[in-house]
């Protein structure tokens, strides 16, 4: 009885203290990543807004099956929906199963004429539960890098359109 006791205080001891720890970590996480590219608004536009075009730089959508519908793309067991399309940035909500949603956005700022940085941003919210606050800690490693591999592959894609 005394074990079972004890086993019982140190787990809810521990529990305590998993907890506590991930209150310390934000509950907004932010990745972002940028690269700068000449070439035509237009292109930017023609390659980032739809989601037909995604299959040029999208290294995943080349791997596996995509279908899309109106607005929205499914692949794998991601979603992803264009919310809102202007001439210089898109808005989505990047859905991925088990996970909270992205609100991801894609933005192209001029520097000078014919020359852009396209900045790509994906923002999490998550709730105050210890497993979600420490999966984030992956987000900058696993999301980044592969972000900055798809911001290449776009670059190209638009450089050879």
């Amino acid at each position: 009885m005394r074990l079972v006791k004890l086993l019982l205080i140190s787990i809810i001891v521990l529990a305590s203290i998993v907890t506590a720890i991930s209150l310390l970590f934000p509950s907004k996480v932010v990745v972002s990543r940028a690269i700068e590219i000449t070439a035509d608004s237009s292109d930017i536009a023609y390659f980032v807004t739809d989601l037909n075009h995604w299959d040029a730089w999208m290294t995943e959508w080349k791997e596996n099956k995509v279908t899309i519908k109106d607005s929205t793309a499914y692949i794998s067991t991601q979603t992803i929906q264009l919310l809102h399309a202007s001439d210089s940035s898109a808005q989505f909500k990047w859905t991925a199963t088990g996970q909270p949603p992205y609100d991801v956005l894609i933005e192209w700022v001029p520097l000078s004429k014919g020359n852009y940085v396209i900045h790509w941003s994906f923002t999490q919210n998550v709730h105050w539960y210890p497993w979600e606050k420490f999966q984030t800690l992956l987000n900058e490693k696993l999301l980044g890098y592969k972000m900055e591999l798809e911001l290449a592959n776009l670059k190209e894609a638009i450089l050879n359109k």
